[in-house]
């Protein structure tokens, strides 16, 4: 039986998402792709010796879309590219002021990092509330089945796996119980 997230994760994204949580944007090669662009755009700008805002684009995306540890080894690769860069094609040696300029991005790219995952988490998660909650639902009185977005009817079970996730199981209720099975229903004293 899958997880409640598993089954989100199948689910088709709602309309209202960002256009960077889908497609392209979302795929891992793409997120290395695009990080390694950066990296060589850094690398030209290095003689300008400025905070590396260049990373801060691609480390917000992976935060976004990806786990946090993946974004924090993200943050330790893209603050030690100028270390590793001056060490492998200039001759000056690297000096204890550019390691600390390292560690002082990655501390900078680790708190943004954090703060986006949060702020991602919590955009995703009150996006499925609102998805799960806005509307009303036409349902009929006798079936319960219920009218979906394309106008057609589809059982209650259904529509709400489909839309929450949420995994449904059968039981009777003691006033069906009765109802429906009387003769056979123990009654309770």
């Amino acid at each position: 039986m899958r997880s409640p997230e598993e089954n989100l994760k199948k689910l088709p994204l709602p309309t209202d998402t960002p256009p960077f949580e889908g497609g392209l944007w979302n795929r891992p090669w793409f997120m290395v792709l695009l990080c390694l662009v950066f990296v060589g755009l850094d690398w030209e700008l290095i003689p300008l010796q400025v905070f590396p805002v260049v990373f801060v684009f691609p480390l917000m995306l992976v935060a976004w879309n990806r786990p946090l540890w993946l974004s924090s080894a993200c943050a330790v690769l893209l603050s030690l590219t100028r270390v590793l860069h001056q060490a492998a094609f200039t001759t000056r040696p690297v000096l204890a002021k550019d390691i600390a300029d390292a560690c002082i991005c990655f501390f900078v790219l680790l708190l943004l990092a954090l703060l986006t995952t949060q702020l991602g988490r919590q955009s995703r998660l009150l996006r499925q509330r609102v998805h799960a909650l806005e509307g009303l639902l036409p349902i009929c009185s006798f079936c319960k089945s219920i009218r979906d977005e394309k106008e057609q009817w589809v059982r209650f079970e259904e529509y709400l796996t489909v839309h929450s996730g949420a995994v449904v199981s059968h039981g009777l209720c003691p006033d069906c119980a009765k109802k429906h099975y009387g003769d056979y229903y123990p009654v309770k004293k």
